[in-house]
This record gives C-alpha cells, structure tokens and sequence, in this order.
C-alpha cells in the first residue's frame, strides 16, 4: 500500500529508562534513530529530538507527524514523553498517533525470532512488578486476551505457563531484564532473551504508519499516558495505607 505521507516523521518511546527517538521516512525506512539511558528523560529527549533534526537538515515544521509511545512504563518517564511529543505537534499542527509500548516491544521481539509461536514482551514497572502481555505470531504479531498485565513475575510467569503450553515462547524486555532469575525458572532458560533493545522508536514508528495509512490519529488535546496503573499521586492517603 501506498504510504499518504510525503514527509520523514518522528517517532519516540519514553516507556522505560532509555529514551528512544527515531526518525523515519514515508515508507517506514529508519533515516536514523539516536537513544540516550537517564534516571529521567525531562533534560535529554528534547535534545535527542533536535539532534535528529540537525543530522537530517530538517525543522519540525517539515514533518509528516509525531509516533509516540504511549505506555504502559515509567510514569515520569510517560509524562515527558507525551509531553514533547505534544509539543513538537502543537504548533505545527502536526498530528499525533500514540502507540502501545508493549506492541512496539513485541515487533521488536518479533523481529529477532523467526521460530517462536508467542512473544511475552515485559517492561518493569517498579513496586516489584511487571507490565505484559502475551501476542501470537504468524502472518502478524497479534494480542492475546483483553487488555495489559500489571503483575508480579511469579504470576504472570503462572498464567504464561498456561497460555503457552506445547508452544516456544519468546520473552524480553525491561521486566525480563530484572527478573531474568525468576523467568529462567519458571519459563525454562531457553525461552528467554534478556536483552532485546526495546521498546524501540523505530516499531512505535511503523506501528504508527500502519495507522497514517487508515487516517487514524490521536486526539492532541484528549491524549494521555498508558500508564498500565493509577499513579500514586491519583490515590487517597487512606487508600495507600491499606494491606
């Protein structure tokens, strides 16, 4: 299919402790993708985004649109991605397409496995547990059941074991990384991949273009984070004091 974009659009991802920005042509071709590793995004992904420019010889202005990957992660880290890609967007009026950074994770996973029948991409989501969700594979990388997970490894590695019975299961991400131990165990050893370097740019990119092409896009003003939970900012005082 045609792509109906005539310019390179930029994509980021905020969802985890590496901030991930890439810019990407009409086709969905990677031009070039920088990332940078911080306790908090808030002093670096602007500068990474005007980086990319520079090297590319291109204002925002000259833009197609704005990907950005919408969660579930790192509150913080949610925040300011959101909110740069809000305002790269808004003056331009250039439009915004929010993707899950779960999905964008699992094409990543997709990408460095041709043999594995489910990917379980995790991102850490502090507290002592992880966001996941299982996708199957095939001729597209396609959710299974309705909605995110917000659990403790042990749990969800529970309700895999399920899931993925007879099948070769491929796991990564963020949420793997911190409990590579507890997943070996549970999982089996040759199930997991520790070390896939996601959720990335370049997948919130492509999962964005597939949605350009169907004129679909996110609201600028209604937008907001995946967030995967309630913030702790958002609950009662009496709320967190209960077991």
């Amino acid at each position: 299919m045609t792509s109906p974009l005539s310019q390179p659009f930029l994509a980021l991802d905020t969802s985890t402790p590496t901030a991930r920005i890439a810019l990407l042509s009409p086709d969905g071709e990677c031009l070039l993708a920088r990332e940078k590793t911080a306790a908090r995004h808030g002093a670096n992904l602007l500068a990474l985004c005007d980086e990319a420019l520079r090297a590319a010889n291109l204002r925002v202005g000259d833009l197609a649109a704005i990907a950005c990957g919408a969660g579930p992660g790192g509150f913080t880290g949610l925040r300011v991605g959101l909110a740069v890609a809000k305002g790269l967007a808004l003056p331009t009026n250039l439009p915004l397409v929010l993707i899950s950074s779960l999905e964008a994770l699992a094409h990543d996973l997709a990408a460095i496995s041709a043999t594995a029948n489910l990917l379980l991409p995790c991102i850490d989501a502090g507290k002592g547990q992880v966001y996941g969700r299982v996708y199957s594979t095939g001729d597209s990388v396609q959710p299974q059941g309705e909605g995110d997970w917000v659990l403790l490894p042990d749990q969800l590695c529970r309700i895999v074991q399920e899931t993925a019975a007879g099948q070769t299961l491929l796991a990564g991400g963020t949420g793997v990384d911190r409990y590579l131990d507890l997943f070996r165990a549970n999982l089996g050893e040759q199930s997991v991949h520790a070390s896939v370097p996601g959720p990335s740019a370049i997948a919130v990119g492509r999962l964005a273009l597939a949605r350009m092409r169907d004129n679909d896009y996110d609201d600028i003003e209604t937008a907001v984070p995946r967030y995967g939970r309630p913030p702790d900012i958002t609950r009662s005082k009496k709320a967190l004091l209960l077991p």
